[in-house]
């Protein structure tokens, strides 16, 4: 039987085993107690960590809780792991060990030694690993020895072997580093010749470890069905999430044409979070080199979760929503971060003299983080926000009329900064201003530019402002090679998620290949500014979105990087 097929009987049979446990016990505590235990449970699979150790502390109590303690102790030793609260997991299930009634010690000594490798005490976590019984959990332990371990000395890996001989990670790790060495000395060479035998009789009994080769595999976690359907027959030609896809596919292709070696499986993850955990069993996930997608919080939360685990770099291709960064270490943003948004037109709005500064924003999650954002800035430097609004295209009328603007009046405000992609209000903007010839400076986003009613002359007349967020710039040279091909591929012509997935792709082949190796932040930060195929460009160095924001007007109809 394959490994992931003997992991799915392992957590069958702890399901079911602490279901036999928990029957009894049922009488003797309210069901609302056990809804909240369960509800703790869901919460660590939805990754929402720190509510599922709020709702498990109450049962950490062995007097009253029994036996579930255990089983309520081991979970939140869990959501403390995936917390990266290590030091916590690590108490918590210590004391796990010490209970001679627990009878999961396999599961506990897995994730203990996980925290001992998290908190670079390897050979306490070898020493744990050692004690595993079951077959499944210990090549999983296996493979987990191998990740942690390969980036150690010879030296180290040696030493390790000499306490650890049966740990087929460990082998497998100290081969690959014996290896990269240009010379072994006698002793070297006669510990090489030992595990490198033992590598190969590994690989006879069917224990096959994740060893890196030299093609780039690409998994695309995406909901082409993002209104809850089912199948292809489902997905419209105008399907948004498509169009991002075709955008790769075409630029994967090129790369291919061009002798690049790739592999690429895409997966619709339907909006079902059932579904995501199916997704994340398959085989190629657990090899692939990046992720791309999903795109929804819920979705996205519990594939980096997944990502943060395997140690593989996951974009979301399309959010400026930043919560997943600071929680895991892989997660990424194609598109830049609310901080590197409002941080940059913070700084454009100082370098005016005149800075009474009024703001409209929408409803959307991203548009009131950003204006949250930059007020937050704006009130430690002491910049004037004279108006500060939340808009609909009913409220933009009255929200111009509180600003005074007019020929006739004296305008209570020195620039205007609007939040928002929605074209709704986005026209009646352009018609205010138009008709009202403010002539302020005016701040927005740069997809203003892509909507079918802007009016490139006015624009430019009326002092209107673009925030770059992976913008494209029409002046390149290949854009017209892009559509082109797009349409001889796909019988339309692109629009903007087709040309941001083209780009993220070509992104990721110039970031990581055979010849700059799959060190996806390594790579990032040694590149700097990466030039754009169709945008600006992108700078990822020492953060994990893109941190170029430049600032964007129209000059003679030429969208321009403003200085």
């Amino acid at each position: 039987m394959n490994l992931l097929y003997l992991r799915i009987l392992h957590y069958m049979k702890i399901t079911l085993y602490f279901i036999s446990l928990l029957i009894p016990l049922a009488s003797a505590f309210s069901q609302k107690g056990f809804d909240q235990y369960n509800e703790a449970k869901k919460q660590i699979l939805q990754g929402n960590h720190s509510e599922a150790l709020e709702l498990l502390s109450p049962y950490l109590d062995k007097e009253k809780y029994s036996s579930l303690s255990n089983y309520a102790r081991y979970h939140y030793a869990e959501a403390a792991y995936k917390n990266r609260q290590f030091e916590l997991s690590k108490n918590a299930l210590s004391t796990l060990i010490a209970s001679p009634d627990f009878d999961k010690m396999d599961d506990v000594h897995y994730l203990l030694a996980l925290c001992h490798f998290q908190l670079s005490a390897p050979n306490d976590a070898l020493r744990l690993i050692g004690q595993i019984n079951d077959e499944t959990l210990k090549e999983e332990a296996y493979q987990a020895s191998y990740d942690f371990l390969k980036v150690s000395s010879s030296s180290v890996l040696s030493a390790q072997y000499g306490l650890f001989p049966e740990n087929d990670g460990l082998v497998m790790a100290l081969k690959e580093r014996l290896e990269s060495h240009n010379s072994l000395t006698a002793t070297e060479m006669t510990l090489y010749e030992k595990v490198r035998n033992r590598a190969l009789s590994m690989n006879d009994e069917g224990f096959m470890l994740t060893e890196k080769d030299n093609v780039l595999d690409i998994a695309v976690v995406l909901p082409f069905n993002y209104e809850g359907k089912t199948g292809v027959q489902s997905i419209s030609e105008n399907n948004f999430v498509l169009q991002l896809h075709q955008g790769i596919k075409l630029a994967l292709e090129q790369a291919k044409a061009d002798g690049m070696q790739l592999n690429l499986k895409t997966f619709d993850t339907e909006r079902s979070d059932t579904k995501v955990r199916g997704i994340l069993s398959d085989p190629f996930l657990h090899k692939a080199d990046i992720i791309i997608g999903p795109l929804y919080p819920e979705e996205t939360t519990l594939v980096a979760n997944f990502a943060q685990q395997k140690r593989i770099p996951q974009i979301n291709p399309l959010s400026n929503i930043d919560d997943n960064l600071n929680e895991f270490q892989y997660a990424y943003l194609f598109r830049p971060s609310i901080q590197a948004i409002s941080q940059k037109v913070f700084d454009y709005c100082r370098k005016f003299e005149e800075r009474r500064i009024a703001i409209a924003y929408s409803g959307t999650t991203r548009d009131e983080l950003l204006a949250k954002s930059f007020v937050d800035m704006a009130t430690r430097s002491g910049m004037q926000i004279v108006k500060n609004q939340k808009v609909t295209t009913r409220d933009m009328q009255g929200f111009f009329e509180s600003l005074e603007l007019g020929e006739m009046n004296t305008p209570t405000a020195d620039m205007m900064v609007v939040f928002s992609d929605d074209p709704n209000i986005a026209s009646p903007t352009f018609g205010l201003i138009e008709s009202l010839g403010a002539g302020m400076p005016v701040v927005v986003m740069a997809s203003w530019l892509y909507f079918d009613f802007a009016n490139y002359d006015m624009m430019e007349s009326q002092n209107f402002h673009f925030v770059g967020n992976n913008t494209i710039d029409f002046n390149n040279e290949t854009l017209d090679e892009f559509r082109k091909n797009y349409l001889d591929v796909y019988k339309i012509y692109p629009n903007s998620f087709a040309f941001m997935g083209f780009e993220l792709a070509n992104l990721i082949t110039k970031v990581i290949n055979e010849e700059n190796g799959f060190d996806f932040q390594k790579n990032l930060n040694n590149r700097n500014f990466i030039e754009g195929n169709l945008t600006f460009g992108f700078d990822f160095s020492n953060v994990k979105f893109n941190n170029y924001v430049p600032i964007l007007s129209l000059e003679e109809g030429v969208l321009t990087i403003e200085e």
